[in-house]
């Protein structure tokens, strides 16, 4: 009995290429899986797959790789980082320049403030000289003042002084207020006059009284302590006058 036998047929060409090619999509799904998964878990892989990619590109020039890769998500990130960067840099130069001012005007203020300083300093001693003068001439002047008659040109004296001194203390006051922006007080009492001595005198029988009461009020006003005024009697008149000038009948004779 004669048995046959079959030899198995080798894969033709068009099946061996067929599962070429299944094997090759499957490794390249395999491979694009990967691709993206890792592009998505690791900044590291992204960046390189697209730096590769981008160097694939290239060989058609780098304008061209430019514009392909312009909406990838890694270009349109260095894109915002770029912006941010420069809005950032932009903010800092122009803190940086408002800063420089601000110490700047610090810098004009805290020497304007030395010169208002030194400045006000030279007034208060001026003012301080000016009334310690007028404070030893008032004091030098009160035995003269004693005097009658005599004693009351030394005070018209005086008290012109005291008015010429109290103008040149507003000046120097005003030029204080101008220099610091704050106007200045008009110094009404440099325009004040003294009156003479005959018209002291013609006034003195109306008026002695309110005048005295004047000095007394203000006197007590501001706490001053002063003597009890009274009209003199005549002992204490001739201890005034006859001092200086012998008076007939009041003065005795030596």
């Amino acid at each position: 009995m004669h048995r046959e036998t079959t030899t198995p047929q080798k894969p033709s060409l068009w099946h061996r290429f067929l599962a070429f090619k299944t094997l090759l999509v499957s490794f390249s799904l395999v491979g694009l899986l990967a691709s993206n998964v890792a592009s998505l878990v690791s900044a590291s892989a992204h960046d390189w797959m697209h730096n590769a990619l981008w160097r694939v590109m290239s060989i058609g020039g780098q304008a061209v790789a430019d514009r392909a890769l312009a909406n990838s998500p890694k270009a349109k990130l260095e894109d915002t980082v770029k912006k941010r960067t420069a809005e950032l840099a932009a903010k800092n130069r122009l803190q940086a320049k408002e800063l420089e001012d601000v110490q700047v005007k610090n810098l004009k203020l805290a020497q304007q403030v030395d010169v208002n300083g030194k400045q006000a300093k030279a007034t208060a001693a001026a003012v301080h000289q000016r009334l310690a003068k007028g404070v030893s001439r008032n004091v030098a002047a009160l035995p003269s003042e004693s005097i009658p008659y005599l004693g009351l040109g030394v005070t018209l004296a005086v008290t012109s002084l005291d008015i010429y001194d109290a103008c040149q203390t507003m000046k120097d006051f005003n030029a204080l207020l101008r220099m610091m922006g704050q106007g200045e007080e008009k110094p009404d009492l440099c325009g004040q006059k003294v009156p003479t001595v005959d018209q002291v005198l013609a006034s003195a029988k109306a008026e002695w009284r309110s005048s005295v009461q004047r000095v007394t009020d203000d006197a007590k006003a501001f706490k001053v302590a002063v003597p009890n005024v009274r009209l003199p009697t005549r002992d204490e008149m001739a201890k005034a006058s006859c001092a200086a000038v012998a008076v007939p009948y009041l003065c005795p004779e030596k």
